[in-house]
């Protein structure tokens, strides 16, 4: 597992890479497409607004006003006789709503857009507000320049007239056009994404899932192999005459081998109720249990390893009523876990102290002791099974890593909370609240 995680690491993130890569790819050819096909569009609607003009268009003389203003001089007369234009033959607003409804054929009525008529040698004739501003703006704006050619011409051979529209914000617009489709690729590289995390998250939750069940094997193993050599030991030496002749011997021996066996029947037990839990057969027998004499008792039952080193057991029972809805043989289980737990992880000396009081028609039991605590990590996951905090130096520290799972599942079905504290050499403190009915 450890020599594939990088592999398959590596493979999955080149995967992703290569499908964002495609999809960006995709997504700008796509603007590239979409901005060809609009100027297609633009122009076609030029075309239009040519063709429409050019309708009452020709290339005679007309008679108008000089465009200056007229004064004393000689060069300037009263009236002039010159070709007629689009802009003798139209108004600013007629061009204007003629360039709408070319749009609005082509599909682009919801286009802004300015527009100018430039005479044969490029002047301005007449344009729009903005025209100015977004026509030297190549970048961001489309442009369409379409020749009005009058229709009595023959020959077409320029210069001509001109119409000028352009098309300001072209990016904007093509984004709005493309909302939907670019919020579908954005949606989809999310997902990918969640994706890739969900299964790197998964690889390495199951690479820390076999690392944990290989120790709980080991642990398995060695739990059971020490029984065993030791059933194996006595039964040898009974066996041998000398021991078969001493009836204390015989005694000695026998009671070793029952030790051992309820030793490893416990051991068996404990991995049975692991697997009841995961099938949820458990099913609770609640009835009025006096917590304080259960601690009282399960404090009794740890004295042999309590006397085994220098040992300080407080307890502060002050809960009021003691006695509580619940399943004695669970709670008294959950008792045992968390003080052998104390005593397990403790230092030079046990110092435990074990408190109970009432808090909103509740009971809390805490039970604090000083010994090496544990990790942020560590408490993170002590509610997984089979989960063994590493205890450094602390060799002879046994256990499958079910005991918190098993507590975990006995509070939440009795609809109490569990918390836990602790800090590294420091100590650890565990809060289990129940409901008192």
């Amino acid at each position: 597992m450890k020599k594939t995680f990088p592999i398959i690491f590596t493979l999955i993130g080149l995967s992703i890479l290569g499908i964002l890569f495609i999809q960006i790819t995709w997504l700008q050819g796509l603007l590239i497409l979409s901005k060809s096909q609009l100027s297609d569009k633009l122009n076609q609607s030029g075309v239009m607004v040519s063709n429409e003009i050019t309708k009452k268009m020709n290339s005679g003389l007309s008679f108008h006003l000089p465009k200056k203003a007229i004064g004393l001089n000689d060069d300037y007369h009263l009236h002039n006789f010159d070709e007629t234009t689009i802009s003798d033959m139209y108004s600013f607003a007629e061009v204007n709503q003629k360039i709408k409804i070319a749009l609005e054929k082509y599909g682009l009525g919801d286009v802004k857009f300015e527009f100018a008529v430039a005479d044969k040698k490029g002047n301005i004739e007449f344009k729009s507000k903005k025209f100015e501003d977004v026509f030297t703006d190549e970048v961001n704006t489309l442009q369409s320049r379409v020749s009005v050619i009058p229709q009595d011409i023959i020959e077409p051979s320029g210069p001509f007239e001109s119409i000028i529209i352009v098309m300001p914000n072209v990016r904007f617009y093509l984004l709005q056009s493309l909302q939907w489709v670019i919020v579908g690729v954005v949606l989809f590289i999310l997902v990918v994404l969640a994706a890739f995390f969900i299964t790197i998250r998964s690889l390495m939750s199951q690479r820390r899932l076999v690392e944990i069940k290989r120790d709980f094997i080991n642990n398995m193993t060695h739990e059971l192999k020490t029984p065993l050599a030791t059933i194996s030991l006595a039964v040898d030496a009974l066996k041998s005459a000398k021991v078969n002749t001493d009836a204390k011997s015989v005694e000695y021996f026998s009671n070793i081998i029952k030790e051992e066996n309820v030793r490893m029947n416990k051991h068996v037990e404990t991995i049975l109720q692991a697997a009841q839990l995961d099938r949820k057969e458990n099913e609770l027998n609640k009835e009025p249990t006096d917590v304080h004499d259960l601690i009282q008792g399960v404090v009794e039952s740890f004295k042999l390893q309590l006397e085994s080193k220098p040992s300080n057991v407080q307890t502060i029972l002050e809960a009021n009523p003691a006695i509580i809805e619940v399943d004695e043989e669970h709670l008294l289980h959950v008792l045992s876990n968390l003080i052998d737990n104390a005593i397990k992880y403790a230092k030079e000396t046990i110092d435990i102290v074990i408190k109970t009081k009432s808090i909103n028609n509740k009971m809390s039991i805490t039970i604090t002791d000083k010994g090496i605590g544990m990790n942020p990590d560590a408490i993170k996951h002590i509610f997984e099974k089979f989960y063994r905090a590493h205890s450094g130096n602390v060799h002879d520290v046994k256990g499958y890593g079910l005991g918190m799972s098993y507590v975990k599942w006995v509070i939440d079905s009795h609809k109490g909370t569990i918390q836990v504290k602790s800090e590294l050499d420091k100590g650890t403190s565990i809060e289990v609240v129940l409901p008192i009915s």
